[in-house]
């Protein structure tokens, strides 16, 4: 394919994770045809060699080495999230012409959403941050950018907060990606549903490796004894591999008590996990414990399958973006007691699936307008 034939351009660096599953998702779900897509990785030298995560009959380019005509003549120009990582780049491809905002979309995500936000309230206004994240490229680029991919009701609110203005295009876009690519999702689904009826209730605290921290996960442990419940449940811990302290600390409890107080805690302490991997440990569990923000991707393929119920804190962003955005239905707490006490609460996992397959469906019509 050639460079100028390429109509949707997406710059992603080389670490990025969820760009690969959005781009499959275009092309199995949304129908978008491969060959009009094109994929500009920075940070990446040799692209045959350094980069992966390539998806068949879509064409890639390094930034480092590609032509700016490719950006030019372009229909639409894609980038994820905003942070110093690649607002660089971004403000280098805005600064091409006039016309350049017009055509580039960011697809949101929480994480710089709340960083802006924190920003506003520390600092009354936007400015420059480390410890937020935050250069002034990132800044400029914000203060260009007029269009963006992002579940409506969850974020136009927000944005509006950041920017302090309204006259912001959104594509309402919801997730439409899975924790694996479509196909590989497909074929795990089929086992997963097959399994079903020889699940054992077991709950995952967290969706990934500091989710939570030391403290909450032991306070989380006290309420289920305290309620009664442990005896019931295997519980999963994802937990960093360099955090060996914090391990042995863990360790150290559940024999405190097994020993002292004559408790017995079956919990499973799980490090990295390859994708697939992951994903099948969570489609075991009957039960996710939700950090308040991030993890909305495992949360929603565990609902999106029917395969067990998710647990968030109250008021949390990971709250308002299921339950008050899409109407799906959640176990929310106040406390870890109150946690506790509503594991056996009664959910209908089917009609959750049902609503978040249907508003896959509707994100992907959304996204084949921008992308055919």
């Amino acid at each position: 394919m050639q460079s100028n034939e390429i109509k949707h351009i997406f710059l992603v660096s080389r670490t990025d994770y969820f760009s690969p599953l959005f781009i499959d998702a275009l092309i199995e779900k949304a129908g978008i045809n491969h060959e009009t897509l094109g994929v500009v990785v920075f940070g990446c030298g040799d692209i045959e060699s350094q980069y992966p995560k390539k998806i068949d009959g879509v064409t890639y380019f390094s930034y480092e080495k590609v032509n700016n005509s490719i950006f030019l003549n372009a229909s639409t120009i894609t980038y994820f999230s905003l942070s110093a990582l690649n607002s660089a780049q971004v403000r280098e491809v805005l600064e091409l012409s006039p016309q350049m905002k017009s055509k580039c979309y960011m697809f949101i995500t929480d994480d710089e959403v709340d960083r802006w936000l924190w920003c506003k309230d520390k600092h009354g206004r936007l400015v420059a941050d480390v410890k937020l994240n935050i250069t002034e490229n990132d800044l400029w680029v914000l203060s260009q950018q007029e269009q963006f991919i992002a579940l409506d009701s969850a974020f136009r609110e927000k944005l509006s907060q950041v920017l302090e203005k309204c006259d912001f295009c959104l594509v309402d876009s919801s997730v439409v990606f899975d924790t694996l690519p479509t196909k590989s999702a497909e074929t795990l689904a089929i086992s997963v549903y097959a399994d079903e009826k020889n699940k054992k209730k077991s709950i995952l605290l967290g969706t990934k490796p500091n989710a939570f921290k030391y403290q909450d996960i032991k306070a989380m442990l006290h309420a289920f004894i305290k309620a009664g419940v442990h005896t019931e449940y295997k519980f999963v811990v994802m937990w960093p591999v360099k955090q060996w302290r914090k391990r042995l600390l863990l360790d150290l409890y559940l024999t405190y008590l097994q020993k002292i107080k004559k408790q017995t805690v079956d919990v499973s302490v799980i490090t990295s996990l390859p994708p697939l991997a992951y994903t099948a440990v969570v489609m075991s569990c009957t039960h996710l414990v939700l950090q308040p923000r991030g993890g909305a991707s495992t949360a929603r393929q565990l609902m999106k399958w029917g395969q067990g119920k998710v647990y968030v804190a109250k008021g949390s962003h990971n709250e308002l973006f299921f339950k008050d955005a899409q109407n799906i239905e959640l176990c929310s707490f106040s406390t870890f007691d109150e946690l506790a006490s509503s594991l056996g609460k009664q959910i209908d996992v089917k009609a959750n699936a049902s609503k978040i397959n249907a508003e896959e469906q509707r994100s992907l019509q959304e996204l084949a307008t921008l992308y055919s």
